[in-house]
């Protein structure tokens, strides 16, 4: 089975590609790490300067350690916001792909095929159109490795459930676009916004507790 596509609408805003998205994101999410964690850190230096030379130098210690957490932390956030505003990008571009397609085409029966068989197919025509979305956008290969593994894990699955439930036997190509429009796409790339916004925030909040911990060691110091 295969898909033939059409390009945009004329007057369709191409998509920011994924690294013109980092180089905005990631500056912000390192400036406000290194700031915060930097001036906690720096802090807690300043308030134990004056308890002798090993307390300096362990505090600036801290200090050193606290903006290489936060160069990698923000970094991380960084990267993990980027690809949640693309992913966004990449859901709206499937859909005006899905929109664009007159028909799917089919070498096997046009009418339908049995939903035994179906999977693999409709596999395939999923990974064909990320593909196509990835060379759109120019996303980097290990975010269409994680789109893919999680739109293939629910996508097709939860199509063939819907048809069974439906109590179709014969599945026309042109129902999984259908379905892809009306519910699929929505339902895959949920999971995906998902993944990265709570591993963002996990990060986000780890770098919170330690900045927590810096104000403890301040108080209990004084």
């Amino acid at each position: 089975m295969s898909i033939s596509t059409s390009p945009l609408p004329p007057g369709t805003k191409a998509p920011r590609a994924f690294i013109r998205t980092l180089i905005w994101t990631l500056p912000l999410h390192l400036i406000v790490t290194v700031t915060v964690m930097g001036g906690a850190a720096t802090y807690y230096s300043l308030s134990v300067s004056n308890r002798g030379a090993w307390a300096s130098v362990g505090g600036w210690s801290l200090t050193v350690l606290y903006v290489v957490l936060a160069l990698i932390g923000g970094a991380v956030a960084g990267l993990l916001n980027a690809a949640q505003q693309v992913v966004t990008q990449v859901e709206c571009t499937l859909r005006e792909l899905l929109h664009a397609l007159p028909h799917l085409r089919t070498t096997a029966e046009a009418t339908g095929r049995p939903i035994a068989g179906i999977r693999q197919e409709y596999q395939q025509v999923l990974d064909d159109t990320v593909n196509q979305t990835r060379r759109r956008l120019r996303l980097p290969r290990w975010m269409e490795r994680l789109i893919l593994s999680l739109l293939r894990s629910v996508v097709v699955d939860r199509f063939i459930a819907s048809c069974t439930e439906r109590g179709l036997t014969l599945v026309p190509p042109q129902e999984f676009r259908n379905w892809l429009l009306a519910e699929g796409v929505s339902l895959g790339f949920m999971l995906v916004q998902d993944q990265l916004f709570w591993w963002r925030y996990i990060i986000l909040g780890l770098l919170g507790l330690l900045i927590l911990l810096a104000f403890a060691l301040v108080l209990l110091t004084t």
